[in-house]
């Protein structure tokens, strides 16, 4: 995994000077600026991909200390979109995400690890009725860093298989019709929250 952009480095989320709650500032991502996508390799049509139309979070920013921050997300599986609707049912049934157990997956992060170019989030991910360790890279993008809005983008990956996804076709030539890595990428603008923006004025 890698965000690294040609001549820009990570810097920590920028706000403004007051702090609510001690050091704590609360950030929420906005779902109208920000994507959700996802490629998972494909023998057939080479590789498929998607986003969630729905999907939320919060990050909890500890100014003072960066490592001391945490981050929330949440995504409706429902609203899973690879262009299309067929496949998309198929992966919303009992062989794949199991939607009408499982509608929901969570992200709640462990520990924070700030460097010069990206941050190491590390978490639990809860995916399909299965808790799993994952590791996702943070780095900045083009966008409003103004204090009220700051725009990154994040990437990871995750075996299906550790998420008890096993659905799959043997191919006659061998293997199998889908891969087992899936590819994560999120482009993620965050909004200061009103009461925190507001505590400046």
């Amino acid at each position: 995994m890698s965000t690294r952009e040609e001549a820009v480095r990570y810097v920590p989320l920028q706000a403004p000077p007051a702090v609510v709650d001690g050091d704590i500032e609360r950030w929420e991502i906005d779902p109208g600026a920000s994507q959700l996508r996802f490629v998972l390799r494909h023998i057939i049509v080479q590789e498929i991909r998607g986003r969630f139309q729905r999907w939320g979070g919060t990050l909890f920013l500890h100014r003072a200390k960066p490592e001391l921050s945490s981050v929330r997300v949440w995504v409706d599986l429902t609203t899973i979109d690879t262009d299309s609707s067929e496949r998309d049912d198929h992966v919303r049934s009992a062989e794949f995400f199991d939607v009408a157990r499982f509608p929901r997956a969570d992200f709640e992060s462990s520990s924070v690890e700030v460097g010069l170019e990206h941050v190491v989030l590390r978490g639990l991910l809860n995916l399909h009725g299965v808790k799993r360790d994952v590791e996702l890279e943070v780095g900045p993008r083009s966008g409003p860093k103004d204090g009220i809005r700051n725009a990154y983008r994040v990437r990871g990956s995750i075996n299906r298989q550790a998420f008890g996804l096993h659905w799959n076709q043997d191919l006659d030539t061998g293997g199998t019709v889908v891969g087992d890595e899936v590819e994560l990428e999120a482009d993620v603008e965050l909004v200061r929250a009103k009461e925190d923006a507001s505590s400046e004025i």
